[in-house]
């Protein structure tokens, strides 16, 4: 099974990220550094198109702004883990050697930059900053105006519960403590609102649609726990303190969050959809010049090397 999820948010509080909880202890984490245009995110899906083809599970985490690059992969067979560790998720080992060790792609690029180059990429890195800046205040002001108030009727929050409840009762309790993740279904990028449906179709062939919000499926989730050894939380991607999903992948069962129907302003309305959409353009027109800097390094990479090095490191891993 090959499951996508994110690990990080474009959202109203601006960049949220889950990523130091990624992967759990158990498992061993490869950060790879090396600056833009180095092949890091080719490099993960070198390796995740070598585990797909030897029949192996693997967990791919898609870049919150453009979710067609990779920033982390997860193949749970060999216990062992990738991840992009550079801005704006950068991560260290906690022990180097014990819990984590570094690949280093910068080292296929010849540096120091030419001068007229590096004033270039200078200024492309501002402007992208400038946009995601832009996105941020747009975002935030999108989610103060979103009217997604929690149900507050007790009587109607009870009896969803009790709806979740019913469904659960269906399956024996357990004993221990589930494990809990939280991983994003869905975030706002350069291509928009971009869901992974098919992540929650492979896990979850039952879906229910509860009334009350976020308090509701936290609820849920907490009753799951006495039957499920995994409990998945799904954070909204504008309001990540809030809930906009939960996965159970063990009895193959989703609960989403159904809104209340609020009396909401049309203006209102039109003005988070508006700053919603001024958001996208502008994370599109951060992807373009990241694209740009990209460009900027390309001539410095000894990309024959960096191949030759990802056909060892590929072997040596499924030696």
């Amino acid at each position: 099974m090959n499951l996508t999820f994110f690990l990080a948010a474009n959202s109203g509080q601006g960049f949220y990220s889950l990523y130091d909880g990624f992967p759990d202890e158990t498992q061993f984490l490869h950060i790879i550094k090396g600056g833009p245009g180095t092949g890091k995110s080719g490099f993960m899906k070198s390796i995740r198109a070598a585990a797909e083809a030897r029949g192996l599970d693997t967990v791919s985490i898609l870049c919150s702004g453009d979710p067609d690059s990779l920033d982390g992969l997860l193949i749970p067979a060999l216990g062992q883990a990738w991840v992009d560790g550079t801005a704006p998720h950068i991560r260290e080992p906690k022990l180097f050697g014990a819990d984590a060790d570094y690949v280093n792609l910068g080292r296929f690029c010849r540096l120091p930059l030419r001068e007229e180059d590096r004033r270039r990429a200078l200024a492309l890195n501002g402007e992208y900053k400038e946009h995601y800046g832009t996105a941020y205040r747009l975002l935030s002001a999108a989610a103060a105006l979103e009217h997604s108030e929690e149900l507050r009727d007790a009587a109607v929050m009870q009896e969803e519960i009790g709806r979740a409840q019913a469904l659960l009762d269906a399956y024996p309790d357990r004993t221990g403590e589930a494990r809990r993740e939280r991983l994003f279904l869905s975030a706002i990028s350069c291509k928009g609102l971009f869901s992974l449906n098919e992540t929650v179709n492979l896990l979850c062939k039952q879906h229910y649609y509860l009334r009350g919000g976020s308090s509701v499926l936290e609820e849920a989730a907490r009753r799951a726990g006495k039957k499920c050894a995994r409990v998945i939380l799904c954070p909204s991607p504008l309001r990540p303190r809030q809930l906009e999903a939960v996965l159970l992948p063990e009895p193959g069962m989703a609960f989403f969050s159904s809104p209340a129907p609020l009396p909401v302003p049309e203006g209102e309305r039109a003005r988070s959809r508006d700053a919603l959409l001024r958001a996208v353009e502008e994370l599109s027109a951060a992807k373009a010049l990241h694209d740009k800097l990209e460009t900027v390094y390309r001539p410095y990479m000894d990309f024959a090397a960096l191949s030759a090095y990802t056909g060892e490191y590929i072997e040596a891993l499924f030696a």
